[in-house]
């Protein structure tokens, strides 16, 4: 019986180890008789799925690549890994992810690794951080770059976890029985790695070495990459910046009354996966344990910080560091006003400073030379 083993992610679940771990051991997994098929070189065929945002709607759409890569297959038992298909959330796109997997194969396993929520979109924000330009990766057309950790929870948000929904879809097209549902936590997975726990799924005899990726980012570089893009700075700029803050070591946590609220939003989701696919005693599906957060969070851009990082800013050739320093200011001495009370003496005075800087508050935003223009666009990206 042909069999496929798709594993539709989702993202920050360690993916991108699973997948470089399977890339490279190609010949192992057909001596075992699984063929790994992928359409980037790293593995990864999200490049199957394209990922759109107009006029602020996002919109995703399976493309022709999918059924070439199946197509492509000749083994009985072939492996494909695209966090992907984790976005798709209709139940047209679904069934005919089906469709196009019953022409080629007679059985489809479907793997899914979850995350509690508020863990993966902390994770998955970070890695909007990582580039330098609005909605150029998925992460950041889905999440945006306001400020905090966590992001806005948009329409578009709430529908991308709300884990229920999506497993019905793929349940109902593929069969519940095909689904292997597994919680992203090292107690949970076997030898406490996801390269480890999906090798134990397919039943290989032999262990497929772990290949862990750490793509996390710093605060300095998650607080200004995020900021400055919302700001408009063009993504040139930006990237003289970045060498700079990588050099920076610590961490991002947000407030625990901020991350419990955002789990929150997703209690009715989330009792209806643990009742369905995937039971934990806290009756939510996740561990409801969120004393790994600090009581105040360190997300917020501050005045503090700015005073800090400021003679740097000077040093990496910005075309005007001192318009952009004042821009930085604006969003931290807002919250300065606000905490001094808007009718205090304080207050207005501070009011008044921020009126001045904006005076001299500027970006640099992207220019639309023809390079811009011609610039092939992010197709499989993360």
């Amino acid at each position: 019986m042909r069999t496929l083993y798709l594993h539709i992610g989702f993202h920050k679940t360690g993916s991108t180890s699973l997948q470089l771990a399977l890339s490279r051991a190609r010949a192992q997994l057909a001596a075992e008789g699984f063929e790994f098929i992928s359409l980037g070189k790293k593995g990864n065929s999200s490049g199957a799925i394209d990922v759109r945002k107009t006029d602020g709607q996002l919109s995703f759409s399976l493309n022709d690549r999918f059924a070439e890569l199946l197509a492509s297959s000749r083994s009985d038992r072939v492996i494909v890994s695209a966090e992907h298909l984790s976005f798709l959330h209709e139940a047209r796109q679904v069934e005919e992810v089906c469709r196009l997997c019953r022409q080629h194969f007679e059985r489809t396993i479907v793997i899914v690794y979850l995350r509690r929520q508020d863990r993966q979109a902390i994770s998955f924000k970070q890695q909007a951080a990582r580039g330098c330009e609005r909605d150029r990766s998925s992460s950041s057309k889905l999440l945006g770059h306001e400020s905090g950790a966590l992001p806005a929870l948009t329409d578009d948000v709430r529908t991308y976890y709300d884990y229920c929904a999506k497993l019905r879809l793929w349940a109902d097209s593929f069969g519940k029985e095909s689904l292997r549902v597994r919680r992203f936590n090292a107690a949970d997975l076997e030898g406490r790695d996801i390269v480890t726990d999906f090798a134990s799924l397919l039943g290989l005899s032999t262990d497929l070495d772990p290949c862990r990726i750490n793509e996390s980012v710093s605060r300095k570089e998650f607080l200004l990459s995020h900021r400055l893009i919302e700001l408009g700075l063009e993504p040139r700029q930006l990237k003289k910046l970045k060498p700079w803050m990588k050099q920076d070591k610590s961490r991002l946590k947000p407030a625990r009354e901020r991350a419990v609220d955002f789990f929150s939003h997703f209690a009715e989701s989330n009792r209806a996966l643990d009742r369905e696919f995937l039971s934990h005693p806290s009756g939510l599906g996740f561990s409801d344990d969120f004393t790994s957060y600090p009581e105040t969070g360190n997300d917020h851009l501050l005045l503090s910080d700015l005073a800090e990082w400021e003679p740097d800013f000077f040093k990496v050739g910005l075309q005007d560091p001192r318009a952009l320093r004042d821009a930085l200011v604006i969003e931290p001495l807002n919250r300065v006003v606000e905490a001094a009370g808007p009718e205090s003496k304080t207050g207005r005075e501070l009011a008044a400073l921020k009126e001045c800087l904006g005076q001299t508050a500027a970006v640099w935003p992207e220019g639309k030379g023809w390079w811009a223009r011609l610039r092939r666009r992010k197709r499989d990206g993360r």
